[in-house]
């Protein structure tokens, strides 16, 4: 706050707005500016959805591809992989032979965020079209036991 002295020496309070409004325009060029980068960079995830009925003359649907994260392993619809890497050869050969590129992910909660969008960057080089993040843990893979395979 400034003070001014007047004649009489008492002291009179103000609040200078001016600098305060200046400031609020420069934070706001700012943020104006960034955002549309900030948008540019994140990952796109398409949420599951469901679709129109087909009719049964068509060839009866693939079974999606589901990966489970969690602190024991990755499990490829039930298959618990041994590394990254051989979760890519799998994910790689599973995707290059199917029409419907989607990958369906679901994660425990124990598992570290960091760890999840390394398996989201690894499964979208791997020629994923579609990732659906699913909500809970076991819901689409029932229940896998903690140690391994089913």
């Amino acid at each position: 706050m400034a003070a001014i002295q007047t004649k009489e020496d008492e002291a009179l309070s103000e609040v200078n707005v001016i600098p305060l409004a200046d400031l609020s325009l420069v934070l706001l060029i700012i943020l104006m500016v960034l955002s549309p980068m900030i948008m540019q960079s994140m990952i796109k995830v398409h949420a599951t959805r469901a679709s129109a009925v087909k009719s049964l003359a068509e060839k009866p649907p693939e079974p999606p591809l589901i990966l489970l994260i969690n602190p024991d392993g990755i499990f490829l619809n039930t298959v618990k992989m041994n590394s990254d890497l051989d979760l890519a050869a799998k994910l790689a050969q599973a995707i290059g032979t199917r029409e419907d590129k989607t990958v369906l992910i679901t994660a425990d909660p124990a598992v570290l965020h960091g760890r999840v969008v390394e398996v989201l960057d690894l499964v979208k080089q791997q020629g994923a079209e579609k990732i659906a993040l699913l909500h809970k843990a076991g819901t689409a893979m029932g229940s896998l036991p903690k140690g391994g395979q089913s």
